[in-house]
């Protein structure tokens, strides 16, 4: 039994049973007490699949995925995954196999219950099985070694099942050598592109046309929300003392400041080279500090009073207004200040902001206006709206007649044929494996699937497919020679990869056809919405 599962070790199920222990004690008995109190998700032939656990399931996937790839790894991408649903899916089929092989007969033995537990590295001390450690931790996780071998002869009886299922399936010579083919054979395709540009000459859109394409595609044309502000700027150089600096202010920035004077590798310089350099950096601190001081009385003097205009008036500072912008064109210098956009765009108008800061000195804000967002009347965009017409007419045209020639060649056209009555020539993309990027085209998913189904007899494809920009009809033109020098050195290996595949295609197949039957004899129920936990 222990040879069976190391043999196996990648199976989903042997991981599955490897980290069984360690999920039992939080899984099965950590919160059994607790699951026979919590909601129903799913009933799987009288055995109920409870909400802690399905949580607890879900938990371990998202830890999975975020060990793979990082704790960075975005909420959206992990929503994607529908672990929720996998998590389901998981303890269905758990509960289908322990059921299943209960009601065939198929049962692990004492036995290979007791040599599975004490192969366990978690029970292990120096690599030998510790009997004391073993009773102190089911002790811990508050079970017996009655419930707990118990549970891992379920588990290992549902193990055996599974072997039972796919062991009996083989692979065929002829099978290995056509998985080596897929692996290693080039092929050659003949192509016609078709391009929107060549068809937006003969594109003459009314005035019509233009105002029901902008009623339905008014989004493509709206103007966001524009914001006018002004601004009161308080520069450190303004307030900067340009005397005052003493000696020993110098010499004391100096020994606190020497390294950032020094060259890599080098000494600081003498303190009489980098005087001016001291002088301007002690000028724009006390200068910074001045200017924060006067920007934080301009600020809460004007929130005050609101008064901004009669305060800059009253203080002889000059008032910068903007014209209107929005949030994409963000003008300069406040496109520096940290935390200006978050700012500008919870304020209302007259609204004043927090006094903001660059490395020039401090600004207080205050919204003169804003204009909601709109979408322009034709007139204003006539040609834009023009364009974005033609071009897509322009390309709906193109993919209709490159349809239509592709029906023309499934009923006995040649490729030559339809590229000599559309002034076309035939292209040849030349050898390139299936899978890879295509030549001259480049990638597309879809085209490169249904690659895989066309050849001497089917040459062509159900469609046409949208690459770069325009469409193309793609026909089956040969395949390249395969080199069978290391065939029979890689035959073996291509026999264990291609055998394991069919197993766990067979196993899959099994088992969704089992909840398939459960389903239609109401012996698999779902009680809750997985979309609703």
């Amino acid at each position: 039994m222990l040879e069976l599962m190391r043999k196996h070790a990648k199976n989903w199920l042997m991981k599955f049973l490897l980290g069984m222990i360690v999920i039992v004690f939080i899984f099965y008995f950590g919160t059994q007490r607790g699951n026979e109190q919590t909601e129903t998700v799913a009933i799987v032939d009288g055995k109920e699949i409870a909400l802690a656990q399905v949580q607890k399931e879900y938990s371990e996937l998202v830890e999975f995925y975020r060990r793979q790839y990082g704790n960075d790894l975005p909420d959206e991408l992990l929503k994607g995954l529908d672990l929720k649903q996998r998590a389901l899916n998981n303890l269905i089929s758990q509960a289908i196999l322990v059921e299943k092989a209960d009601g065939l007969g198929i049962a692990a033995t004492g036995e290979e219950v007791r040599s599975f537990i004490m192969a366990y590295p978690a029970f292990q001390r120096g690599g030998a099985f510790d009997e004391a450690l073993y009773h102190r931790m089911l002790r811990v996780n508050r079970t017996t070694p009655e419930v707990f071998e118990a549970e891992q002869q379920k588990m290992l009886s549902a193990f055996k099942l599974e072997q039972l299922i796919t062991e009996a399936v083989k692979v065929s010579d002829e099978e290995i050598f056509d998985f080596f083919r897929f692996q290693n054979e080039q092929i050659n395709l003949n192509y016609l592109m078709f391009s929107p540009a060549s068809y937006k000459s003969s594109i003459s859109p009314s005035r019509k046309d233009l105002e029901d394409y902008l009623k339905d595609h008014g989004s493509e044309f709206r103007v966001p929300e524009q914001i006018q502000i002004k601004a009161l700027f308080f520069p450190w150089r303004d307030y900067a003392a340009s005397s005052g600096i003493s000696e020993a202010e110098i010499a004391d920035y100096y020994e606190r400041h020497s390294s950032n004077f020094a060259k890599k590798g080098e000494k600081a310089p003498p303190i009489s080279d980098v005087k001016p350099r001291i002088v301007q950096e002690l000028m724009q601190i006390s200068g910074m500090a001045a200017a924060e001081e006067a920007a934080r009385t301009a600020h809460d003097t004007i929130y005050q009073q609101e008064n901004f205009d009669a305060y800059a008036t009253q203080n002889k500072l000059k008032t910068v207004t903007t014209d209107f912008f929005t949030m994409d064109g963000i003008p300069a210098p406040f496109n520096k200040l940290a935390g200006f956009p978050q700012m500008v765009m919870d304020l209302q108008k007259g609204d004043l902001g927090k006094v903001l800061s660059n490395e020039e000195g401090y600004v207080v804000i205050q919204v003169a206006s804003r204009k909601p967002p709109y979408v322009p009347q034709l007139k204003d965009i006539e040609q834009a709206v023009e364009n974005r017409y033609t071009e897509m007419e322009a390309r709906n045209l193109c993919k209709k007649t490159a349809d239509a020639m592709l029906s023309r060649l499934k009923k006995g056209k040649s490729l030559n044929q339809i590229a000599l009555a559309n002034r076309m020539s035939v292209e040849e993309t030349g050898f390139f494996k299936p899978g890879d990027a295509i030549p001259k085209l480049g990638t597309n998913q879809q085209l490169s699937l249904a690659l895989y189904q066309l050849s001497e007899g089917a040459p062509l494809p159900e469609s046409t497919f949208e690459v770069n920009g325009g469409f193309v009809i793609v026909s089956f033109k040969e395949r390249g020679k395969i080199d069978t020098a290391d065939y029979e050195a890689k035959k073996e290996n291509f026999k264990k990869i291609l055998l394991q595949a069919k197993r766990n295609e067979t196993f899959t197949t099994w088992l969704e056809n089992t909840k398939a039957l459960l389903i239609k004899e109401g012996k698999l129920k779902f009680k809750k919405d997985i979309k609703e936990l």
